[in-house]
């Protein structure tokens, strides 16, 4: 699959999404950023984010294949760019949108590494979510900052 890129805009969505899945469809999308498929690390990783956001509380495992596959069937119908665009502008809540780009920075660093495209990913959704720079760096640090605490120990 190619590189994930994000829509050059333009495009206005007639159905807004639930925010549920807005937030599932751009987690997805974060996964294939790198322009391979979803790795075994990503999908745990897209897997505990969501279920660990309270939009998600009362989904099983069960529903969070079924929404998987809602997404899938979306984009197999509109195409990716227009399910990605219809996402974003699905997500007018700010707390909403930083819970997207924080699932996203989960989901791209989950293996370690932030390739350049995913590092270019990440900025157009941050842009696109209309993030600041200053608060995206906030919630990296916030986040980042506590999985190196829980690591040092776990050492300890």
């Amino acid at each position: 699959m190619p590189k994930r890129r994000l829509p050059s805009g333009g495009t206005q969505s007639q159905v807004a999404l639930k925010p549920e899945v807005a937030i599932a469809a751009i987690a997805i999308f974060s996964a294939y950023a790198d322009g391979d498929g979803v790795s075994e690390d990503e999908g745990y990783a897209l897997d505990e984010m969501l279920s660990g956001i309270n939009l998600y509380e009362e989904y099983s495992d069960e529903d969070l294949q079924e929404l998987g596959a809602k997404v899938g069937a979306m984009v197999r119908e509109d195409g990716a760019d227009a399910v990605f665009a219809q996402a974003i502008e699905s997500l007018s809540d700010h707390d909403l949108k930083e819970t997207a780009f924080i699932v996203a920075m989960v989901v791209l660093a989950i293996d370690g590494e932030v390739p350049e495209a995913e590092e270019e990913y990440l900025e157009d959704l941050r842009l696109a979510l209309k993030i600041s720079d200053d608060r995206a760096q906030e919630l990296a640090d916030e986040l980042f900052s506590e999985e190196d605490e829980e690591s040092e120990e776990d050492e300890e």
